[in-house]
């Protein structure tokens, strides 16, 4: 079971802000394309570190903060702070020495919020 990340940001994640991150976390990782341009994915030479999938605009921000369990700290009448108007999904190994260093740069440069979820087993 892989460790799943939600990345809740502004504007969508693009194939250059992923490989940008994953550079500055290990220079020497490289960078895929995923279902025809559904995704990237970023590997060391012992595999998969994380595979970010296109992102989705959200239609109620509000909506998915709930659902991930985030605070909802906008009026009711607003459709959600600035920052959270795209969804992006991230997957990696739950061993993987960089899945959670590379999926925290990523969240950071876009000025993102990450959700991580599940566990350690």
């Amino acid at each position: 079971m892989p460790r799943e990340f939600v990345i809740l940001s502004a504007e969508p994640v693009t194939a250059v802000e992923v490989v940008t991150a994953a550079a500055a976390v290990d220079g020497g990782l490289g960078a895929g394309r995923l279902w025809q341009g559904g995704g990237i994915q970023i590997a060391s030479t012992e595999g998969l570190v994380l595979a970010v999938l296109r992102s989705t605009q959200l239609e109620d921000p509000r909506e998915a903060r709930r659902g991930l369990g985030l605070p909802v700290t906008v009026p009711a009448s607003s459709h959600g702070p600035a920052t959270d108007r795209w969804w992006t999904e991230a997957y990696g190994p739950f061993g993987g020495p960089l899945t959670q260093a590379l999926a925290r740069r990523l969240a950071d440069d876009v000025q993102g919020t990450l959700v991580t979820t599940g566990d350690d087993r």
